[in-house]
């Protein structure tokens, strides 16, 4: 496998860890604002109140800490990930393409 190729297969890796990562994030902060059960808090022309906040930001904590090791698998291996397209960059000597 040429360094092309394995930098684009690592690069790929990554985006796949990533994604996955962001769409675990995004399902938790939708279930927390579904959580919220105030009329202001649904309507389109007003923002959240700040009890609709705090409920909010509770049952986002809750999910999260629910959800924390899968959250905190993902994180070391993204983490993993980077660190790896790193040191094969200081390797090649070569400037990051993404």
């Amino acid at each position: 496998m040429t360094a092309s190729a394995n930098y684009q297969r690592m690069i790929g890796a990554r985006n796949v860890v990533r994604d996955r990562l962001h769409t675990l994030e995004a399902q938790l902060r939708y279930q927390a604002e579904r959580a919220v059960r105030s009329p202001a808090a649904h309507r389109g022309d007003s923002g959240w109140r700040k009890c609709d906040e705090a409920i909010y930001q509770d049952v986002l904590a809750r999910l999260q800490h629910t959800h924390r090791k899968d959250l905190g698998a993902l994180r070391a291996k993204l983490g993993r990930q980077q660190a790896a397209i790193r040191a094969h960059l200081a390797r090649l000597g070569t400037v990051p393409l993404t």
